[in-house]
């Protein structure tokens, strides 16, 4: 009986290290809005296992508040920890209709190069900035993004 309670309290250790690790971020930037204008929304979800980040974006209009879009879109990413920063890469033009569970980054394969881009959280504050290769249409290279509650 005793070896059964040991046991079980060490999975239940390990796994909860493991969801912890694997636990799912999600991050937001707005433009300011402004009464009848488009506002444009950067949307940031990802989680990590171990040194290895996988996740996705979307990039959304709003105007007074309503959402200007008809199915979603998301575009996967894949990233890497050093030393604190994420750096990731990612095909701004291989974009997902819908909000697809699984969805996966593969490169791209017409002789184009990924953009790659960091990914730098400070608090309750993440910023992302482009570094290199095609940017995403309609929004600056670097933002600062917030936790979303």
């Amino acid at each position: 009986m005793k070896k059964l309670t040991i046991t079980t309290t060490i999975i239940l250790i390990l796994s909860s290290i493991v969801s912890a690790q694997t636990k799912r971020e999600h991050w937001i930037w707005k433009e300011n809005a402004v009464k009848d204008k488009p506002q444009k929304q950067f949307t940031l979800s990802f989680q990590r296992r171990g040194n290895k980040v996988t996740g996705t974006y979307s990039v959304d209009e709003f105007i007074n508040g309503e959402w200007q879009g008809e199915d979603g879109n998301q575009t996967p990413f894949v990233g890497t920890l050093k030393n604190g920063v994420i750096y990731v890469e990612f095909d701004p033009l291989a974009t997902v209709p819908g909000y697809q569970k699984n969805v996966s980054y593969t490169r791209p394969r017409d002789g184009r190069t990924p953009t790659k881009a960091t990914i730098k959280i400070e608090r309750n504050t993440l910023s992302w900035t482009i570094l290199e290769g095609e940017k995403i249409e309609g929004l600056r290279d670097k933002l600062t993004l917030k936790r979303e509650r």
